[in-house]
């Protein structure tokens, strides 16, 4: 017996929140899909984000 394959979500619409971090879902690539949907399956909010730019992580 085979494991099921795990896939990263489908891109929703661009407007769709990400229960993971604060970027919508449609700016995620596919690291990114997989990466928040893995966060909120394990319900950790303490991973940080792959989602965005350099720029986007910058504390002021």
């Amino acid at each position: 017996m085979t494991a099921p394959r795990l896939e990263a979500p489908e891109v929703p619409r661009s407007g769709t929140r990400c229960p993971s971090c604060p970027h919508p879902l449609g700016t995620h690539d596919a690291i990114a899909r997989r990466y928040c949907a893995a966060t909120a399956a394990g319900r950790t909010e303490d991973r940080g984000c792959v989602c965005g730019t350099a720029a986007d992580h910058k504390t002021a």
